[in-house]
């Protein structure tokens, strides 16, 4: 199972085509991720290739991407 912070750098990160972390007015100050990049969290994740003009998302990423925009934009 992936963790759902997971998840939402995965999504992140195929809408922005970037690892950037967040903006630090972004966090909380008691969350336990702030400041940090999601890229670590996403090192297991497939459909995920990283460039150097940032990350570009395989057949397989887009497939995961969709879905996972469908399931955010469901819970929000």
């Amino acid at each position: 199972m992936v963790p759902l912070e997971t998840l939402r750098a995965f999504d992140a990160a195929a809408r922005t085509g970037s690892f950037s972390p967040r903006p630090r007015s972004s966090t909380s100050p008691t969350a336990p991720s702030a400041g940090r990049s999601p890229a670590g969290g996403l090192a297991g994740l497939e459909g995920v290739d990283r460039g150097a003009r940032g990350v570009s998302l395989t057949i397989e990423g887009n497939r995961l991407h969709l879905r996972t925009a469908e399931a955010f934009a469901l819970i929000s």
